[in-house]
């Protein structure tokens, strides 16, 4: 009996818990939360690549070849399913793929920061789209095709 009390009241504070931080809801785009530049990011960024181009085991360049696959690489983990940014959005962060590496050197994260709260975005825009869709009665009397 007294394990069953132990157990009952362990649930029930994490439920409580659970209901304390939860966040309100979200309905509009300007609600969502906007990733900003914090001031030491820009120094992390210049020390880190320091530390990784002069002592990484593996000794690379960073040169436009290896921006351009850090600028995949990030987009792959935003974007993995390709069904989020438009190709639009790929193209205009694409024409800054070769120069992240001297971005990422001197400490300037815009473009990862832009291309992230895009991406973000998009995917509120997307949700909202499904929303509406669900919206609408669903008709299954016809005899359509996919």
């Amino acid at each position: 009996m007294n394990m069953f009390f132990r157990l009952t009241a362990l649930a029930g504070l994490l439920a409580i818990a659970g209901q304390t931080f939860a966040v309100e809801d979200i309905t509009r785009a300007d609600q969502i939360p906007v990733l900003k530049e914090e001031t030491q990011h820009a120094t992390v960024s210049e020390r880190v690549t320091s530390r990784f181009t002069r002592s990484h085991y593996r000794q690379f360049d960073l040169d436009q070849a290896f921006s351009a696959k850090i600028f995949d690489r990030y987009l792959n983990l935003l974007d993995y399913s390709h069904n989020v940014l438009l190709a639009s959005d790929v193209e205009q962060f694409a024409k800054k793929k070769t120069e992240l590496g001297d971005e990422l050197r001197s400490g300037k994260l815009d473009v990862f920061y832009d291309l992230y709260n895009l991406a973000q975005k998009r995917r509120f825009e997307r949700y909202q789209y499904a929303l509406s869709v669900l919206e609408k009665p669903m008709d299954f009397t016809g005899n359509g095709h996919l």
